[in-house]
């Protein structure tokens, strides 16, 4: 009986380990999401610099909201991103045109007390 008890007990915590935290219940696989918004069929990636140029002044109109936030929901490294995705952006967040950029090169958010700049990735051609 007692090893029926370890056996049981191992397999819950090994079931648990491939658990991350944050992730939705009986996700198993771990996706290490990069900093990005979908907007249409572009994806904007915020770079290593993306806060150390923007400051409010730079904010233009709003150009689109977050509609989901992938990180914390998503756990089928399949997923095919969607016009509104974003990492880690809560749902309605605003995202921005940049003053003096297109927004098909550029857009920005406010993130953790600061103003994050995503930069079009463009397929290779």
């Amino acid at each position: 009986m007692k090893s029926k008890a370890v056996v049981a007990l191992g397999a819950l915590l090994l079931a648990s380990a491939c658990m991350r935290p944050g992730s939705p219940p009986g996700c198993t696989a771990q996706i290490d999401w990069v900093d990005f918004i979908q907007v249409g069929s572009t994806q904007y990636v915020a770079g290593p610099e993306s806060q150390a140029f923007l400051q409010e002044s730079d904010l233009g109109p709003v150009y689109a909201h977050v509609k989901f936030k992938v990180s914390g929901n998503v756990c089928d490294p399949s997923y095919r991103l969607k016009d509104g995705d974003a990492a880690f952006l809560d749902p309605g967040t605003p995202i921005y045109q940049v003053s003096g950029h297109t927004p098909n090169d550029q857009l920005a958010a406010r993130s953790n007390g600061g103003i994050v700049m995503y930069r079009a990735i463009r397929p290779a051609s």
